[in-house]
């Protein structure tokens, strides 16, 4: 087709095929087009039936317009209605979620460290404690985080023990065989 940039293409309601410079393909409506800024705002299908992904691209970032149809009708402009106390139970979900992930890296921790953590998050309840992984809030792991270095109270004995066997073949896993116990 032709290159891109014809103000044909950018017609709103068109259905458009496009590539972008970093070679994605780009299929939707265009919903918006705003020459001044050169942005064009594409309404994609999303993945479940009545729900649409908006996308912003600016027309220097577009490689080839492979398609520009004209639509049969005009397009309905309406705006869907934004159910805001939904919106601000996703943010809230995304918030809580991003504060858990955020727990689960240790502050000035070694690579290998985060490594070890990670294995143990997997099968166990672990917190960071300062540079201690702590697990099962009975077992501390300290620097540098071989079974050697774990302790617990007499009666978690047999936690302990489970902890050295998974902190054991992890420490394999990652080649860190040279200081294990």
């Amino acid at each position: 087709m032709a290159a891109p940039g014809a103000t044909t293409d950018w017609a709103v309601g068109n259905n458009i095929v496009l590539v972008t410079q970093q070679g994605e393909e780009v299929r939707g409506l265009v919903f918006a087009f705003d020459a001044p800024s050169s942005l064009v705002i594409i309404k994609e299908n999303g993945a479940h039936s009545g729900v649409s992904n908006i996308r912003v691209l600016n027309t220097s970032g577009v490689r080839e317009v492979v398609s520009s149809v004209k639509p049969e009708r005009p397009m309905d402009l309406t705006l869907p209605l934004v159910d805001l106390e939904r919106c601000r139970k996703r943010e809230e979900r995304a918030l809580q979620q991003a504060e858990l992930e955020s727990a689960r890296v240790g502050e000035g921790v070694t690579k290998e460290a985060q490594a070890i953590f990670d294995a143990l998050v997997k099968t166990m309840p672990t917190v960071w404690r300062n540079k201690s992984i702590v697990v099962l809030d009975s077992v501390y792991v300290d620097e540098p985080y071989t079974p050697d270095t774990c302790r617990s109270d007499e009666e978690h004995r047999a936690t302990r023990e489970r902890v050295k066997m998974v902190l054991k073949l992890e420490r394999q896993r990652l080649g860190l065989l040279d200081s294990c116990a």
